[in-house]
């Protein structure tokens, strides 16, 4: 039977490599879900293995916090753990009843500041390559779409040997399809755009 300690860890170690993993993923396709329904789908993806890791962590927290010692319930993967009703065929329904209490109240908080933590980290990455690798130039605009009633154009430019594809809301809601539009971007990731009038 493996130590309370070694299960500790197990759980720690699945959470956090869930979660780097997801975070991961998400930010390296963060700057290019404007333009492609793919990349949405990869951080719904992401969240979902975010999800995971939570699940191990909050298993870990309910379990110290319900039973004596981890070995009562030893190492369980979050889907295990639902799927048997949070130990109710095992531990019986008053125990799984507070398990998944315990569970819930510490999971939901936890997806909710990993997110805020996840746009504090982009935001604070966008305004530090567009000051420090910023790069003005025109774009010219493939389409005009709108967006809870704002213009937007579909721009595209060439950086290096890429075609770079994103959408800009539009300042001047006179330009159309075929007008070039002023832009900023990071020569270190060009997917990171915006209007450079709303820059400045």
């Amino acid at each position: 039977m493996k130590s309370n300690f070694k299960i500790s860890m197990q759980y720690s170690l699945f959470s956090i490599l869930f979660i780097v993993a997801s975070f991961l993923l998400a930010y390296n396709f963060w700057w290019r879900i404007d333009y492609n329904s793919a990349e949405f789908f990869i951080i719904v993806l992401a969240t979902m293995i975010c999800w995971i890791g939570i699940g191990y962590l909050s298993t870990l927290i309910a379990g110290k916090i319900i039973f004596n010692t981890l070995q009562e319930i030893g190492f369980v993967s979050p889907f295990k753990l639902i799927s048997s009703g949070f130990f109710y065929e095992t531990k019986g329904i008053k125990i799984a009843k507070k398990f998944k209490t315990i569970f819930s109240g510490f999971a939901f908080p936890m997806l909710i500041i990993l997110i805020f933590l996840f746009y504090q980290i982009v935001n604070f990455v966008e305004k530090t390559d567009l000051a420090y690798y910023g790069v003005e130039k025109l774009a010219k605009i493939e389409k005009i779409s709108y967006f809870k009633g704002v213009k937007r154009g579909h721009i595209t430019f060439e950086f290096g040997n890429n075609k770079i594809k994103k959408i800009v809301y539009l300042t001047d809601t006179l330009k159309n399809v075929g007008d070039y539009e002023s832009i900023v971007f990071s020569s270190r990731n060009p997917y990171i755009v915006e209007n450079l009038s709303e820059y400045k």
